[in-house]
């Protein structure tokens, strides 16, 4: 009985030490699952979606397991309604366009008119308010002495051609016995009895203006004068009232300008919404599963094929005390058993990881809980490496950041 108490005491104490000097080496089990990191190496798949259109299926030229190049087509909704509707923008979009050169035509010459019409009152006022000036201030004097000379002149003319007159009338008596000589006489009495007759009319409208500038303007010329300014000016302000007319219409090509710029947009969403409508691969890969069938109608949103791409990927689990030596783009020296070399994995993102992967720590070791992260790291795709193989990665082997 002692024999069997010993050899539990014994047994008890070797298991003791022999844990003790694992925990002092750091090779117990919470710290060997801290420092190596195992992960299943799998590949990226996307689900692909019709962006922001919905409709029929009328092509579907792939089927699940063909391989495909980033850009291929993979579907096609029918396009009838949006080729209607962009119809009719393109439309309303050359009507808006003839509607702005129109109006842009009628401006420009209505500017040109109404800019003629402005020089034209305006002249019309000058000449009015310069007549309106004379006719208050009346003649200068070196106006008058150039209306004596024209009418010394007109009288001089007058008294010349009376005298020239008056010897035809005394020659007339000579002329009885000559028939032929006095038929021509006479009409030489009546030549210079008709130029005597204009020659004093002449004088006398010479001597009325005369007259006109030493007496000065009547009243009634005055109100006359007065009234063909007033006049005047308001044909300048009626052709000035004109110049707001073009102004509004002006801010009517610029609303129909406005109307154009929107009329563009509308053309240009519902074109992108065509493009849509043709889904492409977004990345080489594989098709993994097609959901619909030629003829459904699908959703905007809405998955309808799984493609499978290049990539390669795994997910580590680190702690908080790790995490900093995980940054996007670092690389991470990664194992796999098919290759003898390591490979470099490059690492996406880093993030919070889900409550599930929170690393508890022993109570026993005197730790509290710590929160895990979640890395993603990307890995070159090759021959000897499939999705499903196991990445391992040794924390220690990560280079510090």
């Amino acid at each position: 009985m002692k024999k069997q108490v010993a050899a539990v005491v014994v047994l008890a104490l070797a298991l003791g030490g022999g844990g003790y000097m694992l925990r002092a080496e750091g090779k117990d089990a919470v710290t060997l699952s801290a420092s190596e990191k195992a992960s299943i190496l799998t590949a990226e798949q996307i689900n692909v979606s019709f962006q922001g259109v919905a409709g029929r299926i009328i092509d579907l030229p792939v089927k699940e397991e063909q391989s495909v190049k980033q850009g291929d087509v993979l579907m096609t909704l029918d396009p009838t309604d949006i080729d209607l509707q962009l119809k009719k923008a393109q439309a309303d979009l050359e009507v808006t366009t003839l509607k702005i050169a129109q109006a842009e035509d009628g401006i420009r010459v209505a500017e040109s008119k109404l800019g003629n019409a402005v020089k034209q009152a305006q002249i019309g006022l000058s000449q009015a308010q310069t007549q309106q000036a004379q006719v208050a201030e009346g003649a200068r004097s070196e106006d008058i002495e150039r209306q004596k000379l024209a009418v010394a002149a007109a009288e001089e003319s007058y008294t010349h051609a009376l005298k020239l007159y008056n010897q035809l009338l005394n020659l007339e008596e000579s002329y009885d016995d000559n028939p032929y000589n006095y038929k021509d006489h006479r009409d030489a009495v009546e030549n210079a009895r008709s130029q005597v007759a204009t020659l004093e009319n002449a004088k006398n409208q010479q001597q009325a203006v005369l007259d006109k500038m030493l007496n000065g303007a009547t009243e009634k010329e005055r109100q006359q004068a007065a009234l063909q300014a007033d006049r005047a000016a308001a044909v300048v302000e009626q052709q000035e009232l004109a110049g707001g007319d073009i102004a509004n219409q002006k801010i009517g090509i610029d609303a129909l300008k406005k109307q154009l710029e929107q009329q563009n947009i509308l053309l240009q969403s519902l074109q992108i919404q065509k493009d849509r409508m043709t889904l492409k691969a977004p990345a080489d890969g594989k098709i993994v599963k097609v959901v619909p069938k030629a003829g459904e109608n699908v959703g905007a949103g809405t998955p309808v094929l799984l493609l499978e791409t290049g990539k390669l990927y795994y997910d580590l689990y680190v702690d908080e005390t790790q995490v900093g030596k995980f940054h996007p783009d670092s690389a991470v020296p990664t194992h796999f058993a098919a290759l003898d070399d390591v490979v470099d994995g490059k690492v996406q993102f880093v993030t919070a990881a889900p409550q599930f992967a929170a690393l508890r720590m022993s109570r026993e070791k005197g730790t509290a809980d710590l929160n895990s992260f979640q890395v993603r790291v990307y890995v070159d795709r090759t021959e000897k490496l499939l999705p499903g193989m196991t990445a391992e990665v040794h924390v220690d082997e990560v280079p510090a950041q």
